[in-house]
């Protein structure tokens, strides 16, 4: 039976991987790295095992939320207005006039166009089927950032069940793996 500063910290671990997967602030890999110098092999295993599954729910009140967001109606309001907009540009353009809106609108519409595009191709490679590939890749690896694709999974079309699966097995491979290097020096 583990004593209570054991409990403790694979307590913390679920903590502290749920609250770092939210906030880019509180880096769960330091915490992982701590346990492993400071504790037994067992005992950094077990926290990296219990902040895979924090780092897990976190990214799940992501991707939910992202879901969730899909479906508003503010949302929706939101973007009725701007494919308004588009097609007024898009309008004043064809015509040959100046397109509404200041300079500094007129400035950033290169932009704003650029960011549909890469949110457009970040959806279909995570609803197609890279897409699981593409979080076991991220929640392992780090790259792409986890924080930005649990977003982006939320709003394609993957189940919440593969996110799920995906995302605990590439953080737990990444933390148990963390959690023994120290280990091997």
């Amino acid at each position: 039976m583990p004593d209570a500063g054991t409990i403790g910290l694979i307590a913390l671990g679920l903590v502290v991987g749920a609250v770092s997967a939210v906030t880019p602030f509180l880096p769960v890999e330091a915490y992982v790295i701590g346990v492993a110098v400071t504790r037994s092999p067992t005992v950094a295993v077990a926290s990296a095992v219990a902040a895979a599954v924090g780092q897990t729910v976190g990214k799940v009140l992501l991707f939910s939320a992202a879901r969730g967001a899909t479906s508003s109606s503010w949302l929706q309001r939101l973007r009725d207005r701007g494919a308004k907009e588009a097609a007024e540009i898009s309008a004043a353009e064809e015509a040959g006039e100046e397109p509404p809106g200041g300079p500094v609108k007129r400035a950033l519409r290169p932009v704003g166009r650029w960011l549909k595009r890469v949110n457009a191709a970040g959806v279909r490679l995570l609803s197609g089927r890279w897409g699981h590939g593409v979080v076991l890749l991220s929640a392992s690896v780090g790259i792409p950032p986890l924080l930005a694709i649990a977003f982006y999974a939320g709003t394609s079309k993957m189940r919440l069940q593969a996110f799920v699966i995906t995302c605990l097995l590439g953080r737990a491979v990444r933390f148990v793996v963390l959690a023994l290097v120290p280990d091997l020096f």
